[in-house]
């Protein structure tokens, strides 16, 4: 009979897999910090508190707060693209979804929707919610790819005869700019009505998708 193979612990996996917790676990906790208290409570000293662990063990997995910010602004945006890729998945088992403005259109809600769902992380991605944080160009770009699939949506439409064809990037980049600018004043409070918000907004959307219709004619 054979004997059972004492198995061999291998020192350095070991020790990644716990740095991999730790880096988990602190995120998990400044994700908190963020959506309960806001930005102002997310600092190295309350996250590390969090987690019951130094700064110094902070500032080894992370570098330090803009590291920290850098890892939210990501989760941010890759919460915003799920947001998406969910409601698209729902919009393909319903026909009318799928005709006219309609994709359009429930882009601006979903993002509509996701903003006031995550004020915090919305001003992290596009405000300046961490005083001096500056993302690095690699993530800038990454966050743009979380908005690809509103460039796949304008090509499916024009494509469909329901918007004259042009740029669909450039289409993209202005109904997100107009979308951005109606969030921001909501969330900052300018409006403090929900009724005049949801106008401004629905507006600024229709004003964007009237004005490709006219320049394509």
């Amino acid at each position: 009979m054979k004997s059972k193979k004492t198995p061999v612990v291998d020192f350095r996996q070991a020790q990644e897999d716990l740095r991999g917790t730790l880096r988990q676990g602190m995120l998990d906790a400044a994700t908190r910090l963020l959506t309960e208290e806001g930005p102002a409570a997310l600092t190295v000293r309350r996250v590390a508190e969090a987690v019951n662990c130094s700064t110094t063990l902070l500032y080894s997995l992370f570098g330090g707060k803009d590291g920290l910010a850098n890892e939210l602004y990501l989760e941010g945006f890759a919460r915003l693209k799920a947001a998406f890729a969910d409601a698209a998945a729902q919009a393909a088992k319903k026909k009318s979804s799928q005709q006219g403005l309609e994709p359009l259109l429930l882009h601006a809600k979903v993002y509509h929707e996701y903003a006031r769902r995550n004020p915090s992380y919305y001003m992290v991605m596009f405000g300046d919610a961490i005083a001096g944080f500056v993302p690095p160009v690699e993530s800038r770009n990454q966050a743009w790819e979380s908005l690809a699939a509103l460039i796949e949506t304008f090509e499916r439409v024009m494509e469909s005869g329901a918007l004259p064809k042009s740029n669909p990037t450039a289409a993209a980049r202005l109904l997100w700019a107009a979308m951005h600018g109606a969030v921001s004043l909501e969330l900052k409070g300018y409006y403090l009505k929900t009724e005049r918000a949801d106008e401004l907004f629905d507006a600024a959307v229709g004003a964007v998708l009237k004005s490709l219709q006219i320049e394509g004619n």
